[in-house]
Parts: structure tokens; sequence; C-alpha cells
């Protein structure tokens, strides 16, 4: 069992331990999958910034992992803190990269060009699936204070 679980002094701390748990769980799925869709989809180009997903993928594998079991020793949080700011800024440059890529070399801020190169050929919200990763791995270790 996880630790967090088994230490719970209450129902309420039990309950927030098991939404901990059940978002970690979910992020560490996230790790695995996402890179698994951009291989089978053959998601890189010459450039080696196209396989930056892939290099973020790995510790935010290993740290999601192990911040399941061990919340408490201060380095691993924060490698693990360090990974999901580093998922967050992957997500949101890669949407930048893929919009800009949309826009064909004729770039156009204007609002019906934006939203016409959301829709083109590189799903700019699919990028934003290691932002969503990054924010649920930081709410899963947030405590208030």
């Amino acid at each position: 069992m996880i630790p967090a679980l088994r230490t719970a002094q209450d129902p309420t701390r039990f309950a927030l331990e098991l939404i901990r748990t059940v978002m970690l769980i979910l992020c560490l799925v996230g790790w695995v999958m996402y890179p698994l869709e951009l291989l089978l989809l053959e998601h890189w180009t010459e450039a080696w910034q196209s396989r930056i997903p892939f290099l973020v993928a790995v510790p935010g594998f290993v740290f999601t992992l192990w911040i399941l079991f061990d919340r408490k020793t201060p380095w691993v949080r924060w490698a693990f803190i360090l990974t999901m700011w580093a998922s967050v800024l992957t997500g949101v440059l890669g949407a930048y990269f893929h919009l800009v890529w949309n826009m064909e070399g004729d770039i156009n801020w204007k609002f019906e060009a934006a939203m016409e190169a959301m829709a083109g050929s590189r799903p700019v919200l699919a990028a934003l699936a290691f932002t969503h990763m990054g924010v649920t791995g930081l709410l899963s270790i947030y405590r208030a204070r």
C-alpha cells in the first residue's frame, strides 16, 4: 500500500491522500502513453527539439513513480517539482511551435489567422498534454501551509 494512504490519521486526510495518489497514477500513465503515441506517430523531425518530449518523459516517469512512494525526501520532492515545471514549459513551447509551424511562414497573430492555424496539420492542443501532466503532478503534491 502507498505509505501516505497507510499513515493517514483521519477520513479526511485519507480522502486527500487517495485523490493525490489517483492523480499521480494518472500522471504515471500519461508519462508512458503520450511518448508512446508520439513514437507511433513518428513525431520527430531532423531538429533535436522534436525529441524534447521524449527526454522530459523519462525523468517524469521516474520521479512520478518515486514520489508515489516517497513524498517526504526533500531532494526527491524538488527533483519532482523541477521535472513537472519542465513538463509545463515543454507543453507550452510545443504548442507555440506547433502553432507557428501551422502558420507556414506567414506568421499572423490576428485572432482569425491564429484560430485557423490552431486547426492546422500540427495539433496545437496535443502539445499541451505535457503541460497538463506537469500541472497535475504539481497539484498532487501541493500542501497548504
